[in-house]
């Protein structure tokens, strides 16, 4: 297999990519650690305040894709539509400093979710058109910087909030403002001939096929909203875990989670996507199952698992939605990609809140151990599912001339 050599106009644009999405995500979860500080001390809210301020970026970003995506099929500069909805979402953050109260907070907040989901969605949809033949390396180094953003976001927002609020929006405008200027490096990309009729996602419901990538972006980010919301609390009222402990096992969950994606990529172009996704997530699904029964001391081999497994699922996942999107299903699946994984994400916590409270046992402790199988079984049946399905359309695409 010959390999793929990229030119240095090609290497410099997809370091401006990499470098653009990890500046776009720090500020995602730069705010979580802060919450009580930001909404609540600051201007005076509640914890349901507090709640409100997660969710209404997650779903405003679910009304702001397909927005975004429209009148990107009526002007298809994909890079003055990514610097715009960067400076807007930094123009955003500077408002989040600049409220003195709730609504007025969660108003800036709403314009963040709007600006922000499309840039990562847009992000992508650059990362695909630079990539060639050979797009698993691409990806995966995408993917890497998404997660290493993410990663980092939450740590360090705990350490400027120490400093006060303005710390954190200040930071969170300035890191937008210089992903915006890394996007200006991004060349004119043209799409793929063969992307669909307008950049849109040419949908099929009657066919289990085209829902795959959908599944797996929302089962990708369910377990996410399952695990920092249902497994946080267990780790304080079952194992008894101090904060600080905590946050290490997540980081040695997330850590390797980002730093595999871009092997994992490779990996992806050599012997395809098939293989890894199917394994990855079955995988994932039978590590997330035992969160409730190893041992206190296993705990970070479990994380360390998580973060192996997750990266098997998640980088080939993205080729999966490139080759879709390649063969006529059009650019916009990577906004349904986007959407369909921000409905996972509000939705885990929601199911994991529901279901410590429906399964408490008479001593009052929920069943922390059946919520988790019944999480990772959910993960194995995707995998089962998506191997009946997806195989098919695996073999074919091999077949096809190179």
């Amino acid at each position: 297999m010959t390999s793929q050599v990229f030119s240095p106009q090609t290497l410099a644009a997809r370091r401006a990519i990499a470098l653009a999405t990890f500046l776009t995500l720090v500020p995602l979860t730069l705010v979580v650690a802060g919450l009580n500080e930001l909404v609540i001390v600051h201007v005076g809210g509640t914890r349901a305040d507090a709640h409100a301020f997660t969710a209404i970026n997650m779903a405003t970003g679910i009304v702001g894709v397909p927005m975004a995506m429209v009148l990107f099929r009526r002007r298809p500069s994909l890079r003055l539509w990514l610097v715009g909805s960067l400076l807007v979402d930094a123009v955003a953050f500077l408002g989040m400093n600049a409220a003195q109260s709730v609504p007025v907070l969660l108003a800036w907040r709403a314009l963040d979710g709007i600006a922000h989901l499309p840039a990562v969605t847009l992000l992508m949809v650059a990362a695909n058109r630079l990539a060639g033949e050979k797009r698993g390396a691409t990806l995966g180094l995408v993917a890497t910087s998404l997660m290493m953003g993410v990663a980092i976001g939450s740590p360090l927002g705990g350490w400027l909030v120490e400093r006060g609020p303005s710390a954190v929006y200040l930071t969170g405008a300035a890191l937008l403002t210089v992903a915006a200027l890394a996007s200006l490096r991004i060349p004119p990309l043209p799409a793929d001939a063969n992307v669909g009729r307008g950049h849109r996602y040419a949908w099929k419901r009657g066919s289990l096929t085209t829902w795959m990538p959908l599944a797996f972006g929302f089962m990708d980010r369910f377990t996410i909203g399952v695990f920092v919301s249902t497994f946080t609390l267990y780790l304080g009222e079952v194992l008894k875990v101090s904060p600080s402990e905590r946050g290490l096992l997540m980081a040695l969950f997330m850590v390797p989670f980002a730093f595999l994606c871009w092997p994992v990529g490779r990996l992806a172009d050599r012997v395809g996507w098939f293989g890894p996704i199917i394994a990855g997530t079955v995988a994932f699904g039978v590590v997330y199952a035992t969160y409730g029964l190893v041992p206190h001391a296993a705990l970070p081999v479990s994380m360390i698992l998580s973060g192996l497994t997750s990266a098997l699922m998640f980088a080939p996942n993205l080729l999966l939605v490139s080759e879709f999107a390649r063969r006529g299903a059009g650019e916009g699946l990577f906004g349904a990609f986007q959407v369909a994984g921000s409905f996972g994400f509000l939705t885990g916590p929601i199911a994991g809140g529901i279901a410590v409270e429906v399964t408490r046992r008479a001593t009052g402790v929920p069943a922390y151990d059946a919520i988790f199988m019944g999480v990772g079984g959910l993960v194995i049946v995707l995998g089962g599912a998506a191997a009946l399905v997806l195989v098919p359309v695996a073999r074919a695409w091999r077949a096809e001339p190179k």
